[in-house]
């Protein structure tokens, strides 16, 4: 009888989650979702500091998701919410997965390439410096260094930098896709800032790569290795769906819609490569942005 391994992923009803416990399920794997803010069996509550250790024992591997959304104005108090859930939320999960009987093999943790800042005009990869100037820069720090009680117990622990990632179902894309189907999307701030993003199917499949490849570990660029300028994100998916897509957004009009929460996400001037991830012979099924963008709206 053939053993199913445990995957113990929190944030298993978001967008990445529910496509990632999906594509691990259908290989065999066993998936338990833990919740977080949840201070009962299966699940943790960095408030409280309560955890349900005994569902960690023994587990293949630990994936971390969760963490308070970033679309959200940042208020003072929205800003101490989206810190603390993931610099506590992950602290609480690390320091417990290291003094666990049976440790899991690898601990996957969620970050962002703005770990690198806000605005950087050279192509980033996994050995460029970082920075810690900026909301999100913070944010992803602490998220960071959240992660070192695993590390530092002997679980190998893979940092995630995300950036965004593709679907009509959810993200960043679907919420500009009515504007694009009316004709009214185009440029923002300009266009010229760099855009790094990854299709979701491939994001998964990166996890699942990093999760069974015992030689990944630390810092995993999970971007696209073509980014592209926010002009030419809005022409090819304005082509796409055969719309106009010139009609810009100055940066002013979006950050008195968003504040500070526009310019650090949509404003940000980052484009990263995986680097990590080309080297290692992982290989994107969508490294460009039309046969992306064309998966994505089929879906």
């Amino acid at each position: 009888m053939t053993v199913r391994r445990r995957i113990i992923l929190t944030g298993a009803t978001g967008l990445i989650g529910s496509a990632l416990s999906k594509r691990l399920t259908s290989l065999g794997f066993e998936v338990v979702p833990f919740r977080s803010r949840h201070a009962g069996p299966g699940g943790f509550d960095h408030v409280t500091g309560q955890i349900d250790r005994a569902t960690l024992e023994g587990a293949h591997a630990v994936i971390h998701l969760a963490g308070e959304s970033i679309a959200q104005r940042w208020s003072a108090a929205a800003k101490e919410r989206i810190m603390a859930s993931r610099r506590d939320g992950t602290r609480l999960l690390a320091e417990t997965l290291a003094g666990l009987r049976h440790k899991p093999t690898v601990f996957l943790s969620m970050s962002g390439i703005n770990r690198y800042g806000l605005n950087r005009k050279e192509m980033l990869d996994e050995s460029s410096a970082v920075s810690a100037e900026g909301f999100l820069p913070a944010v992803t720090e602490a998220w960071e260094n959240a992660t070192r009680p695993a590390s530092e117990g002997g679980i190998r622990t893979v940092l995630l930098r995300t950036s965004l990632v593709l679907s009509s179902t959810g993200g960043g894309l679907r919420k500009m896709l009515p504007a694009f189907r009316l004709g009214v999307g185009g440029p923002i701030g300009g266009g010229r800032q760099q855009l790094s993003w990854i299709g979701l199917p491939d994001l998964v499949e990166l996890i699942l790569w990093a999760m069974e490849n015992p030689a990944v570990s630390g810092p995993l660029n999970a971007v696209s290795p073509q980014p592209v300028t926010q002009a030419e994100f809005a022409r090819v998916l304005g082509g796409i769906l055969r719309r106009p897509s010139f009609l810009p957004m100055p940066a002013w009009a979006l950050s008195l819609l968003f504040g500070q929460m526009g310019r650090e996400t949509i404003l940000a001037d980052l484009a990263a490569r995986p680097a990590v991830a080309l080297a290692g012979g992982f290989r994107f099924a969508t490294p460009d942005l039309p046969s992306a963008l064309r998966q994505a709206l089929a879906a």
